[in-house]
């Protein structure tokens, strides 16, 4: 199977998520989410401004700043590599599974659901932080428009070769 520039299939492999499988509101926070990491992959490269992602959904700039927060939280502070590809990667990752999970969550209400998920990414001391930025940032995507399934979405673990982190 042809591979891009980053190694990865121009296909999902199989078990993944397609991102042309995603609904708009899920694809926003995707690249949302690449696009804040890419500059931690490739510090030397040309990347997309994830601001301007938002500024272009009409989502509030609020929001960018509490994902901001969620995101430099994670980025300071988890407890493991996190599987965050590239953004030109087909498939989803099982921690960009569990970012869409958290955020449809919390639009629907269920933060103690969302917690959970961050506990898997994150110590207690910066769990009430990275849950703040979250909220908002996935309330306000949610008064955009950008609503969010709650509830389980089809994740698989990374691959034993994920070269794809965060952290």
């Amino acid at each position: 199977m042809p591979a891009d520039d980053c190694g990865h299939h121009l296909e999902p492999a199989p078990g993944e998520r397609s991102a042309l499988d995603l609904a708009s509101g899920e694809l926003f926070v995707l690249a949302a989410l690449r696009a804040w990491v890419a500059p931690l992959r490739d510090p030397e490269g040309t990347h997309p401004d994830w601001r301007a992602l938002f500024r272009m959904a009409g989502v509030a700039a609020d929001a960018a700043q509490g994902f901001d927060q969620l995101m430099g939280i994670v980025a300071r502070s988890a407890i493991r590599l996190l599987d965050v590809r590239c953004c030109r990667c087909p498939g989803l990752g099982a921690d960009e599974e569990a970012l869409l999970r958290i955020t449809g969550a919390l639009q629907a209400g269920e933060a103690l659901s969302a917690l959970e998920e961050l506990t898997d990414w994150l110590p207690q001391a910066a769990l009430v932080p990275a849950l703040q930025g979250a909220q908002r940032f996935a309330t306000l995507t949610a008064a955009a428009g950008l609503r969010l399934p709650s509830g389980p979405s089809p994740a698989q673990p990374p691959p034993a070769d994920a070269g794809r982190v965060l952290h």
